[in-house]
């Protein structure tokens, strides 16, 4: 997801960020009530199973990319009782680690020497610190590796092989072999292609456990000799607590949008498909000429070049990177979200977190029927449209729910249903949770997660 979160509220520090382990009294069976004030004080519930202590080691720094399924899981997780850690990369430390609480979750910010793309999970310097951090600090029951950058794997793995804690590890993207690398630039894909396949394929086999955002993903650990018995596929949710439906008209005069023009909207950081929703807004534009494509995120340098290109000279609106908080109002201005998911390797791998906020937003979205989308988008209660793969097509189903207000009501309803029904954080979390539990060997719920994931 696209969007910068406020963590002011938090406890920052600069501390040991993994302290040693609790003393005497202040085991498993410890009851917490709320978090530390400041952070919400929402509601833990404390499972029979009895809390585990859960290390997650993230390769982006926070509020980029996979930290938000990270970081979603550990919240709901700290939530039911349980003890949740995640390391991620920090933004421009390269000395210290930073820690502080963020809604009952311990977040430790690791310090970097790389910048750019290289700070996400490359530096040598970064995994040799949280190597020493892990095997130096507190026990840990689970780790749970969110993909297999240097910096999250080689730790994982010194956890695992010194200290014998369980090593889940966690499958989002599609890497190399064809996938997000041959976005990237000449360069980086002849220096790097070769590099990323191996550390995205090599060390899987070597976990207790595999948890994957997407059925090619799974077929892909199924093909590198791991049993299904020991995947499982949980897709990236729906943050439902923080994203709520709202007034379209009202959220639009809060933030000075016009009221009555139709607005079709996109949000994020990364797209491989920027191309072609920029070149389909001129279609729109032709049905509607005073509609407006909102670009919620940092913003990116091919919007002037397309624009040029394709001869748009107004209704493109780029806000920059809005607060997190603040994301309900960005979204409730939409008619239209835009989800451009054109058939390419990286694509059919993944699934994209944006979807689940786009359905807690309660709005139809417009997407391409490539990888899981389509499981998601062919059920009974439909939620959007399915375009073709040319910009043509894709901005010819944007402007079939301009045209109908009434069906495109119906679809956002859809969405903020099946997000709260089958996609919220906490529903996926149980999933995970029981998971966990199997590879302990919890006789509570073993029998349940053998019988495998969730089910789209």
């Amino acid at each position: 997801m696209a969007l910068e979160k406020n963590s002011e509220s938090g406890l920052g520090v600069e501390a040991d960020p993994i302290p040693g382990k609790a003393s005497e009294g202040s085991g498993d069976e410890r009851p917490r009530t709320k978090d530390p004030p400041g952070l919400g004080n929402p509601l833990v519930i404390v499972k029979d199973g009895g809390t585990m202590r859960i290390l997650m080691l993230n390769h982006n720094t926070k509020w980029r990319g996979t930290f938000f399924r990270a970081f979603h899981f550990a919240r709901c997780l700290a939530r039911r009782g349980h003890e949740v850690t995640v390391v991620t990369i920090s933004e421009s430390n390269r000395l210290r680690f930073r820690t502080e609480n963020l809604q009952g979750v311990r977040v430790v910010e690791s310090p970097d020497l790389l910048a750019g793309k290289g700070r996400t999970g490359w530096d040598p310097y970064d995994t040799i610190r949280r190597t020493l951090l892990a095997l130096t600090g507190e026990t840990f029951d689970i780790v749970h590796a969110f993909d297999c950058r240097p910096a999250v794997i080689l730790p994982a793995l010194a956890l695992k092989r010194i200290r014998g804690v369980k090593l889940v590890s966690d499958w989002a993207d599609w890497w190399g072999r064809g996938g997000i690398i041959e976005e990237r630039g000449r360069i980086l894909r002849w220096t790097m292609g070769a590099v990323e396949t191996f550390f995205e394929e090599f060390f899987r086999p070597f976990a207790d456990g595999l948890t994957v955002t997407s059925r090619a993903l799974q077929d892909r650990a199924a093909g590198l000799g791991i049993p299904r018995g020991r995947i499982r596929y949980i897709p990236s949710g729906a943050d439902t607590e923080t994203i709520r439906p709202m007034d379209k008209i009202r959220s639009r005069k809060l933030l000075g949008l016009p009221e009555n023009g139709p607005i079709v909207e996109f949000i994020g950081f990364v797209n491989y498909d920027f191309d072609c929703m920029i070149r389909s807004f001129p279609f729109v534009q032709k049905a509607f000429p005073e509609a407006t494509l909102l670009l919620v995120g940092q913003p990116s340098p091919l919007t002037p070049k397309l624009s040029k290109a394709c001869g748009i000279t107004r209704g493109i609106r780029e806000t920059g990177v809005v607060p997190f908080e603040k994301l309900s109002v960005y979204l409730a201005c939409a008619d239209v979200l835009l989800l451009p998911f054109t058939d390419k390797i990286c694509n059919i791998g993944r699934g994209p977190i944006k979807l689940g906020d786009y359905m807690a937003a309660g709005r139809p979205i417009v997407t391409q029927p490539v990888g899981d989308l389509r499981f998601v988008f062919d059920g009974s209660e439909p939620i959007g449209v399915l375009a073709g793969d040319t910009p043509e097509e894709f901005g010819r189903a944007v402007c079939e729910l301009l045209a109908d207000p009434d069906r495109a009501e119906k679809l956002g309803r859809n969405a903020r249903r099946l997000a709260e029904e089958r996609y919220a954080w906490p529903i996926l979390a149980s999933e995970l949770e029981r998971y966990y539990e199997h590879l302990l060997g919890s006789p509570d719920r073993s029998a349940a997660a053998a019988k495998g994931g969730h089910e789209a």
